[in-house]
């Protein structure tokens, strides 16, 4: 790299220029967007620091409210970054729309309930970055962290103005979500469910054990850290309005504000992160707008697939039934 093209590099690996154009992007998809979303936590040393990500962004559709907390990762085109492969359903119950973090807990708005029957993007559990110079364990971890430790904050700015006097004449019939995407310029693969050691050394490229993707869903479980974290940041929302006029406007899944709150903070905060490939060729972002939309408003074929598996669950219900009674 000589002197004079080293600055392209340079510049391009701080991550400013992608961030000013997702930001771009996000203008034209008719978002009101802010470059660094910061918060205070303590660090290893257990000193109060500041921490952000990279853009934060609102995009509106009728009483929908999405909160988009974007982390930025420039990586030379020659990056990969490989996850482990996860189902989606199971012990977790990791549904297509967990990632999604709909936040209703306090919206005066009719709430129709129904699972999405299309996914998003394929789930995973935890990756790794590899580079020329040889694996990476640490990126994908850190950009986790930067989104994890904010959503607590950001679910309770979604409540605060569900339940406000002022704020609630505008805001008290509207569902919030607030969605974690990393968006990175590495290619992402997900490996192979077959895959193994063997098959792994065996493999004359990457492609042999593993599926390229422009998008992915990763699974997150919230480790002992971030649970009381986002407990401490629940815990403060309740003090401050008084756990009596919260489950006065508690429309959950219990009528027991501490209990919600905990639930939350271990399970939902975050439960899943969207993982977006970003190039000139492949914007990712395109499909995950459509997708939401869809999500939002769901058309003749997402009505059609509901329906569906709604009567397969009766018929399935109804022969059950029959076989108990013989």
């Amino acid at each position: 790299m000589s002197n004079k093209t080293g600055w392209k590099e340079h510049l391009l690996k701080s991550g400013i220029p992608l961030e000013f154009e997702i930001k771009k992007y996000l203008a034209r998809k008719g978002c009101i967007s802010n470059f660094e979303y910061t918060y205070l936590r303590n660090n290893e040393s257990d000193l109060p620091t500041e921490f952000s990500y990279d853009i934060d962004s609102s995009y509106i559709k009728g009483h929908h409210f999405v909160d988009l907390m974007i982390e930025c990762k420039y990586r030379h085109e020659s990056t990969k970054w490989v996850f482990l492969p996860e189902e989606y359903g199971g012990p977790d119950e990791i549904e297509f729309t967990s990632f999604m973090h709909k936040n209703s807990h306090f919206s005066t708005a009719r709430q129709v309930r129904y699972d999405h029957p299309i996914a998003f993007a394929p789930l995973c559990s935890k990756g790794i970055e590899l580079t020329s110079e040889g694996p990476n364990p640490k990126t994908i971890t850190q950009a986790i962290n930067q989104l994890s430790y904010a959503m607590a904050e950001r679910i309770v700015n979604g409540m605060h103005h569900q339940l406000d006097v002022v704020l609630g004449e505008q805001f008290g019939g509207t569902n919030f979500y607030n969605i974690p995407i990393i968006i990175t310029t590495a290619e992402l693969y997900r490996i192979k469910e077959e895959s193994d050691i063997e098959t792994i050394k065996g493999a004359q490229n990457i492609e042999d054990i593993s599926d390229k993707a422009p998008f992915l869903i990763i699974k997150n479980k919230p480790g002992i850290d971030l649970e009381t974290y986002n407990n401490q940041i629940f815990q403060a929302f309740i003090d401050e309005y008084g756990k009596e006029k919260l489950e006065k406007h508690l429309f959950s899944f219990n009528k027991d504000v501490d209990f919600v709150m905990s639930v939350i903070a271990k399970d939902y905060c975050p439960r899943a992160i969207a993982v977006i490939h970003y190039s000139k060729e492949e914007n990712g972002l395109e499909q995950f707008f459509t997708y939401i939309d869809r999500v939002f408003n769901p058309d003749e074929e997402i009505i059609a697939l509901i329906k569906q598996k709604s009567d397969e669950l009766k018929a399935m219900l109804q022969k059950f039934q029959t076989r108990k009674k013989a």
